[in-house]
């Protein structure tokens, strides 16, 4: 019997072979990650790439998502790889997403989080206009962000790990904040940082998130770069590209900028820090 999966992955192989302009092959969750993997891949490894944002399920319907992507799974070689969100995949170390499987993933919650990465972003918005750069400091702002995310999110990663229900991906996204009002800017989203830190209180002040050994979590995720310093790149990375946008567009109000085309995504993010290394490091031991 035929499989599916097999049969398409050889299909997608063979583009390479037979279009020789073309690099590789590379199944994406959505049309929309190109905004990302291309400029990456173009960084690295310069040419043509045969981008698939969607492919056949089981049924035969067409199917997009990380989900999809990871039923190629066991059909990946280098003409072939998947480029995927690494959500939460990667700090539950599931195994198999790596290089050596021609998996290439974010390192963080996904492609948006990069986007986002503080210090590239106040780059970014100093060269496009210091007067606006001037008015709200977001590297100091995320730094405030993460510091209050960090916790949760390791009792979330706790959760998860155990399959304990009392703590999941849904509650800690719905404490995350999304949208801002102009009033909320001032001392540098003070109140922001304020209600984010009152949505996450009831949980964290539970006897059950009490009883967590925050000390052991911390010392073991630090190995996998893990930090209080970035732990706002592995929250979900949606919510995080819409608080940022709801800033900056307060920001570019009355300008002749737009916040998203012309600063938010600019450029890929210039800074050199772990996780876009990573992502850059693997692509190379893929294609190399």
């Amino acid at each position: 019997m035929s499989n599916n999966f097999e049969d398409q992955a050889r299909d997608f192989t063979n583009v390479p072979i037979i279009r020789r302009d073309v690099i590789a092959s590379v199944h994406l969750e959505n049309a929309d990650d190109k905004k990302f993997w291309d400029p990456i891949l173009q960084k690295q490894h310069p040419g043509n790439y045969n981008y698939i944002p969607h492919s056949k399920s089981e049924n035969g319907k067409t199917t997009s998502g990380c989900e999809q992507c990871l039923k190629f799974l066991p059909y990946l070689n280098k003409r072939f790889f998947i480029a995927i969100d690494s959500d939460f995949r990667y700090l539950l170390e599931e195994p198999d997403l790596d290089s050596n499987h021609f998996v290439s993933q974010t390192y963080t919650y996904s492609w948006e989080n990069h986007y986002c990465e503080a210090h590239s972003l106040m780059r970014r918005i100093q060269l496009c206009s210091p007067e606006i750069a001037s008015r709200f400091d977001f590297e100091s702002f995320l730094s405030e962000y993460s510091k209050v995310v960090f916790k949760p999110l390791l009792l979330l990663i706790h959760c998860l790990k155990y399959q304990n229900r009392f703590f999941d991906s849904k509650q800690f996204c719905n404490c995350l904040v999304r949208q801002c009002k102009g009033e909320e800017l001032a001392n540098n989203g003070e109140l922001i940082i304020e209600r984010l830190s009152s949505n996450f209180e009831p949980y964290m002040s539970s006897p059950y998130a009490r009883s967590i050994d925050y000390n052991a979590s911390i010392a073991y995720y630090r190995s996998l770069h893990l930090t209080e310093e970035n732990a706002y790149l592995h929250v979900r990375g949606h919510n995080l590209f819409s608080l940022i946008t709801s800033i900056g567009k307060l920001l570019c109000r009355g300008t002749r900028y737009s916040f998203i085309n012309d600063i938010l995504l600019k450029e890929l993010p210039q800074s050199k820090y772990w996780e876009i290394n990573k992502v850059e490091s693997d692509i190379n031991d893929i294609l190399c």
